[in-house]
């Protein structure tokens, strides 16, 4: 029997957290723990470095736009903090958009929750505008949820 070429099994089922090697895992959590305690920055270094490994390789590549989205996302709540309006807007957009594809869990990590709270954040920081964005209530920024190993 032929099998199937290895990047239509991966598009067929999502991998999941026990198809990660240890390191990537490692890293995962890393950086979810930095997320959740709203160490952005750390959360984009740790995941960057996972994100330009998996990009280069080739089933595994399919993740590439999971963990760029992931990474935004934290850039983004780091630009609310910074009170950078126009970062936080753009990165929490284009998180959001390259999240959509992995509904509803991916790896563990429950991006329908993610992307269900972000939402809420990104509105009001519209509605807030440049000029009031120090008005952010920070308690909004939300925590990812995910089934840890």
């Amino acid at each position: 029997m032929i099998s199937p070429p290895p990047i239509l099994v991966a598009m067929a089922g999502r991998p999941s957290l026990t198809d990660l090697d240890r390191d990537t895992r490692e890293a995962l959590a890393k950086g979810i723990a930095e997320f959740n305690s709203w160490r952005f920055y750390d959360c984009h270094e740790t995941l960057e470095d996972v994100w330009r490994e998996v990009g280069s390789k080739g089933e595994e590549g399919t993740l590439a736009d999971f963990y760029q989205g992931i990474i935004k996302i934290a850039a983004g709540f780091h630009h609310v903090l910074r009170d950078n309006y126009k970062g936080a807007v753009n990165l929490l957009s284009d998180g959001s958009r390259l999240l959509e594809p992995y509904r509803t869990v991916t790896i563990g990590v429950d991006v329908e929750q993610l992307l269900r709270d972000v939402r809420p954040c990104l509105d009001r920081i519209l509605e807030l505008g440049p000029d009031r964005l120090r008005e952010f209530d920070r308690g909004m920024i939300p925590k990812i949820a995910w089934d840890e190993p």
